[in-house]
């Protein structure tokens, strides 16, 4: 076997939101990488997994670059077609053009040793095997599809959140069943209501519905590091017993968790549309009977189609996933990046904050340039030398304030762990 040497790079597994993010930052810091995306274009998720009436749910001062704003033209929450605009704007204006390969799909990653100190093996899909000094994957978690089972056979249409498109998408019939309670699943009930008049939504159980603005402000901008989660619940709640009210008032159960332990959903013209009856609320499916549909609370519906707005399983299909310890179907990381036991493989981009990402992007991708450098100064894996102060944890779900107070801890860190390899003298900022 014919192994291409690429073992002075960087090799970065896709061309996504978090992925372009990651390829500035290296090319920041001096560090040669190649970028491999599967796809014909840029944009991962943006480009080839939303519907077409998709809107930002964070703002768009909390979800842009902090190196490129968005444009002064574009609304408080921009559409689809407007972020993948500006990713392709972003990638355009920093020339990351350069080290990126299109339609080059990674088919397998191997260490070269036994816990990649070595470097890493890549091999395409074509067949083409190169070796890397590290590897950050960055696939994106809004891919494999998650879809229940129940009992019985549904004969009507189903298809996923992720290949709804438009409306003509739900089909010729009339009477449409959304399943899930997130985002996608509150758009797609709404949409659906819209183009047939009404539409049903089936949810498991209570959860906790945001609307986006509160007060005029993007709630996604209420995140804040200086106060406590406890007066942060607290508050929120208080704001949103203002907003909403009793969730019971629109026909949903009350929550069974606390606010911000699970996925909130930023929606507010689900709740308009309950309110106007034009969206009917179902507990969780019990059994399928054909067309029918039967619900837990013995209720019942015939339906023409079901769309599974449920969510997707975390999957690394290229990586032996057998080399992470999986928590609640989530890997464990070390401040979500970091791979326990392994060297020179960087999870990128695996965490859902409560708001925007950009600057999470922004300062957690110069983190991971500073950690790729780093490692060099290293006879261990790095993840088990940060891993004695921070611990691993399987959590995707994290306030940005939060994420970032924790990227500057991991930084100053780091730095000082590298000054003690390298046996220099330890900068008088990070000793203080």
């Amino acid at each position: 076997m014919t192994i291409v040497d690429r073992s002075d790079r960087v090799c970065v597994i896709g061309a996504g939101y978090t992925g372009n993010g990651l390829a500035y930052a290296l090319k920041q810091a001096g560090i040669a990488y190649d970028q491999l995306e599967a796809t014909n274009r840029i944009g991962g998720n943006w480009s080839h997994g939303v519907y077409d009436s998709t809107h930002l749910i964070s703002s768009k001062s909390s979800t842009q670059y902090v190196e490129l704003p968005m444009s002064e033209d574009y609304p408080t929450f921009p559409s689809a077609a407007q972020m993948l605009a500006y990713l392709e704007s972003y990638v355009d204006h920093f020339g990351l053009t350069e080290n990126l390969e299109l339609d080059t799909e990674v088919a397998r990653v191997r260490p070269v040793d036994a816990n990649g100190m070595e470097g890493w093996l890549v091999e395409l899909a074509t067949g083409e095997v190169r070796r890397y000094r590290a590897v950050a994957v960055a696939n994106g978690h809004y891919w494999e599809r998650n879809i229940p089972t129940y009992p019985g056979e549904f004969t009507g249409r189903q298809l996923h959140s992720k290949d709804y498109k438009r409306p003509e998408d739900f089909g010729e019939g009339g009477k449409v069943l959304v399943v899930g309670a997130g985002n996608s699943a509150s758009d797609l009930a709404v949409e659906a209501a819209a183009t047939f008049g009404t539409a049903d939504i089936s949810m498991r159980r209570g959860y906790w519905f945001i609307p986006k603005t509160i007060f005029g402000i993007p709630s996604s901008e209420w995140d804040r590091a200086w106060l406590p989660m406890g007066v942060q619940r607290f508050g929120f709640k208080q704001l949103l017993r203002l907003s909403y009210g009793d969730y019971r008032r629109y026909g949903l159960r009350k929550p069974d968790h606390k606010l911000f332990t699970k996925d909130v959903t930023v929606n507010s013209s689900l709740m308009y549309a309950l309110l106007h009856g034009r969206v009917q609320p179902r507990p969780e499916i019990a059994r399928f009977d054909s067309e029918v549909v039967h619900f837990k609370d013995g209720s019942q519906g015939k339906y023409d189609t079901i769309v599974w707005a449920t969510g997707f399983n975390t999957r690394f299909p290229m990586l032996d996933e057998s080399m992470f310890v999986w928590e609640s179907g989530q890997p464990l990381l070390v401040e979500h990046v970091l791979v326990p036991r392994v060297a020179n493989l960087y999870v990128w981009g695996l965490v859902a904050p409560r708001s925007g990402a950009g600057r999470i992007i922004s300062h957690g991708a110069a983190f991971l340039a500073e950690a790729i450098t780093a490692q060099e100064q290293f006879d261990e894996p790095l993840s088990d030398v940060i891993a004695r102060w921070i611990p691993a944890q399987s959590s995707m779900l994290a306030g940005s304030a939060e994420i970032l107070g924790r990227i500057r801890l991991a930084r100053r860190a780091l730095r000082l762990l590298t000054a003690r390899a390298s046996r220099t003298t330890i900068p008088e900022e990070i000793s203080a």
